[in-house]
């Protein structure tokens, strides 16, 4: 009995061993190859499907076609595997990838899942960009008003990395005497790579703003204010200047309120435009608010119209004294009729930023 019982076990035991011989192990018909550059390297894999059905099948698919039960325990093997690698990116000469295959056993006992490590190797030695070169190549210029500065950059790099498109950081809101950073987005980073380029450690390029013209943050701040203040109200008066003739008109002028405002909006509903043709979008402006009443001229003097009228300059840029060139200021000119009441009229200017002067 017992050399009978030992004989059961010793066959039972060669058969399971015979069974697992037929299962050809998945991973050595996986290639895994490694492109790109060396710590920025990229991992792909590619089943060899022709040396799969030889060793599995026995059929050599470049001389003969699978009868129809080959093909329908190929395409079973096809479905019952799954394939992966614990790393695919970001790879370096010398590390390590694991390919894990894992197979359905429901499915086929015709393969086995399996694992083993490869090693990365024959990614290229990769150009590095650094601060300097990028400081030294990008000729950057600051235009606007400090507090909204833009940037205009011009890149001198040679092929390829004249293609790349570099932006500053805060861009159009920028003031003198900003570290104005270089922004690298991770798509920019990509591009980078893709034209055999890493960025160097640290890497942070910057530019002093400088340039930028000064605005001032209130009215009050302007040292020649009573000078602006006194050209609000004589273009007032010359825009609404009596007539001498009997048919012309007569004006009554009341200024309400004087108002400032440091920056524009950038609003799309802002309708106050100079009568030069330049809006008072541009940043540094002064208005004064008049309510007009216009009469008929002639002895028998009538009320024709009452209106809101806007008075004003604007590019009010300061120097180093905090004064301004009253002779490069431009003006501003709207009119509001009497749909429109003062206190609309006011509410609106401050909805464009606008404060009153006090």
């Amino acid at each position: 009995m017992k050399k009978s019982g030992v004989f059961v076990f010793s066959l039972v035991t060669m058969l399971l061993l015979v069974g697992c011989g037929n299962e050809e192990d998945m991973t050595k018909f996986v290639d895994v190859k490694f492109t790109g550059m060396d710590s920025k390297g990229m991992a792909t894999y590619q089943v060899d499907e022709d040396k799969l059905i030889k060793e599995v099948f026995n059929v050599d698919v470049s001389v003969a076609f699978p009868d129809q039960k080959t093909q329908q325990e190929i395409m079973e093997i096809e479905d019952a595997y799954k394939i992966k690698l614990d790393k695919d990116s970001n790879l370096s000469n010398g590390d390590e990838v694991k390919l894990v295959v894992t197979v359905d056993k429901e499915k086929t006992k015709k393969i086995k899942g399996g694992e083993t490590k490869i090693k990365v190797k024959g990614l290229s030695d990769p150009e590095q960009l650094t601060t300097k070169d990028v400081e030294k190549n990008l000729v950057v210029n600051f235009n606007g008003v400090s507090g909204r500065g833009k940037v205009t950059i011009d890149n001198v790099f040679d092929s390829p990395l004249n293609n790349i498109s570099f932006k500053i950081e805060n861009d159009g809101k920028l003031k003198n005497g900003d570290k104005a950073k270089i922004l690298f987005s991770k798509e920019d980073e990509v591009s980078l790579n893709n034209q055999g380029y890493i960025l160097e450690k640290d890497f942070s390029p910057s530019f002093e703003v400088t340039g930028l013209k000064n605005v001032a943050e209130k009215a009050t701040d302007i040292s020649n204010l009573e000078d602006i203040k006194r050209m609000v109200d004589e273009e007032a008066r010359r825009s609404y200047k009596d007539s001498e003739y009997s048919f012309g008109s007569k004006y009554e002028i009341n200024q309400e309120k004087l108002m400032y405002r440091q920056f524009n909006k950038d609003s799309s509903n802002e309708s106050d435009y100079s009568s030069y043709g330049s809006s008072s979008y541009d940043n540094g402006n002064l208005i004064g608010i008049y309510s007009i009443k216009e009469y008929s001229s002639g002895t028998e003097s009538k009320l024709k119209s009452t209106f809101t009228s806007i008075i004003g300059f604007s590019d009010i840029v300061l120097d180093e004294n905090n004064a301004t060139n009253v002779a490069d200021l431009k003006e501003i000119s709207d009119t509001k009729d009497d749909t429109y009441s003062l206190e609309s009229v006011l509410k609106l200017y401050e909805g464009y930023g606008y404060t009153e002067i006090k």
